[in-house]
């Protein structure tokens, strides 16, 4: 019986490998991928393997639920609140493009024009909403609302890859 060190270093190199194979695959069946790579790895190493995975995607996708209670304070809140959750909108939107460019530098991944537009667009609107009244804010946030959800659908894009 393999030692718990030893079945670490299968996981980790397995883990490399794939994702050597992931950045210079084209292709999408990230299944078939690891099926490919890792044949001769035991069962247990491979169920080592997804539960590493799946703490990975877990601990990644704290933020989505995060931005999404926020967007529903957004929603919910008076005019008067919303001067007040300023500070925390520029947290929340920052966080998320922050955490989006992580993910795209360790995917090797140029950022496209579209995410550059929706960066641009997000940080003006940050830049504006300081300076605004509450009934200002109420106005802007469906148009902010529609820029931070197109972001959030393209981190599970980028998730998905």
């Amino acid at each position: 019986m393999s030692s718990p060190f030893t079945v670490r270093r299968i996981v980790a190199a397995s883990a490399c490998l794939l994702a050597i194979g992931a950045c210079s695959s084209g292709r999408s069946d990230r299944a078939a991928d690891t099926a490919a790579v890792a044949p001769g790895i035991s069962d247990s190493a491979n169920a080592s393997s997804a539960v590493t995975g799946a703490m990975a995607s877990m601990h990644r996708d704290t933020i989505a639920p995060r931005v999404q209670a926020h967007l529903a304070r957004l929603d919910t809140s008076d005019p008067d609140s919303l001067v007040a959750l300023v500070a925390t909108d520029r947290q929340v939107v920052t966080t998320l493009i922050a955490d989006c460019e992580r993910m795209m530098r360790e995917m090797k991944m140029e950022p496209p024009r579209e995410w550059r537009n929706a960066v641009q667009a997000l940080r003006q609107d940050l830049d504006r909403m300081g300076s605004m009244s509450g009934a200002q804010l109420r106005q802007l946030v469906p148009d902010h609302r529609k820029r931070i959800e197109g972001m959030l659908t393209m981190r599970r894009d980028m998730m998905r890859m």
